[in-house]
């Protein structure tokens, strides 16, 4: 394995050499339009690498770095207490660990040395969290630049591609059965190797639907169509939770009523007159009797999701009236005293809670 100084001198800030230069020409083969050659600095190149580069978004909730990821095991504190990670089962003791409380930051903190994987497949030892904050640093430059994987298609393998010298003459043809394959493929071209993809080949998106593509050109749309998709659905993920964590820290330790409650036009209001939710920073929902002033035996929890939209997640237990509100609320609106939320499976519910003085 290679250590940190030289990865980061050479590898790291070459994980995508390919993006840097894109002037060489496509020199068509014969007279068919889908079949042309490819230097290693052409716009194919480029994209069939970010499309054939290790993905390391699978364990960004722990290390926050999507151009590298962490071989396991590793041993980690998370929130203060300490798990060895073996296998990425162990993910869930790492999320249940975050969702115990609501209004902390939540904090991974690794035992020195780790190994990462890097999108160009190379092993790096990182010896301490200096060496691991320059990664970051690293990483976050790839993605300001546009020059991350592409993880939104899959290449349908095996693939075949044509080999050719500077005259355009055909040297040879390699059969590709893989990402990382490809990627060292493409990495290994020199200044007068060209290759050609045999086409047609085939897209894999998202439930395995395929896409078949004819040409160059035709991978190059899928490929910059699917990015687009991709960067507003991340954007879109991006606004949700932040507005999650706004929500979260608007309920919590806080006191709510329910200023109105209506199931397909009709008020169920007054049902909830005589209770207040307490929304505390383990989940728990406290439900209290307004009259006496004590806590109702009442099982209450909450839960605050986020994809593209903000879902308030309601559980109560121990009294019928309440089964109205234990269901899953997309926020409509939200400020520091009102919340109001439609039901995610019943769309006739909505729901009001304004925040008590």
């Amino acid at each position: 394995m290679k250590n940190l100084k030289s990865i980061l001198g050479i590898t790291v800030l070459s994980l995508f050499l390919f993006a840097s230069c894109q002037s060489e020409e496509d020199v068509t083969i014969g007279d068919d339009p889908n079949q042309s050659t490819n230097s290693a600095d052409s716009e194919t190149a480029d994209l069939m690498a970010r499309n054939t580069a290790h993905d390391g978004s699978e364990d960004d909730f722990l290390d926050g770095l999507s151009c590298s990821s962490i071989v396991l095991p590793v041993v980690a504190e998370v929130n203060g207490q300490e798990l060895t990670i073996i296998s990425q089962s162990d993910f869930a003791l790492i999320a249940n660990i975050f969702a115990q409380f609501t209004n902390d930051d939540d904090e991974v903190n690794f035992q020195f040395p780790i190994t990462v994987t890097m999108s160009d497949y190379t092993e790096v030892v990182i010896n301490n969290q200096a060496e691991y904050d320059t990664l970051k640093d690293t990483c976050t430059e790839i993605d300001s630049k546009e020059e991350d994987a592409i993880n939104c298609l899959d290449i349908d393998y095996p693939i075949t591609v044509f080999t050719y010298d500077a005259n355009a003459e055909q040297t040879g043809s390699v059969v590709l059965d893989g990402e990382q394959e490809t990627y060292v493929f493409l990495n290994n071209l020199g200044e007068s190797d060209f290759f050609s993809v045999s086409y047609p080949i085939s897209l894999m998106a998202e439930g395995n639907s395929a896409i078949t593509i004819n040409s160059d050109a035709e991978f190059k749309n899928a490929l910059e169509s699917c990015e687009a998709d991709d960067d507003m659905q991340a954007q879109a993920e991006a606004e949700a939770k932040a507005a999650a964590d706004e929500l979260e820290a608007i309920l919590t330790d806080a006191t709510f009523k329910v200023e109105t409650g209506i199931n397909n036009g009709v008020e169920f209001t007054e049902d909830f007159v005589e209770f207040t939710l307490e929304f505390a920073n383990d989940g728990e929902v406290i439900v209290r009797n307004t009259l006496t002033n004590t806590a109702a035996s009442i099982e209450g929890s909450f839960q605050v999701v986020s994809e593209t939209n903000v879902n308030l997640e309601l559980s109560f237990a121990g009294n019928s009236t309440f089964n109205i509100i234990s269901d899953q609320f997309e926020v409509v609106s939200q400020n520091e005293s009102t919340i109001e939320l439609q039901s995610s499976t019943n769309s006739a519910v909505t729901l009001v809670l304004t925040k008590m003085e």
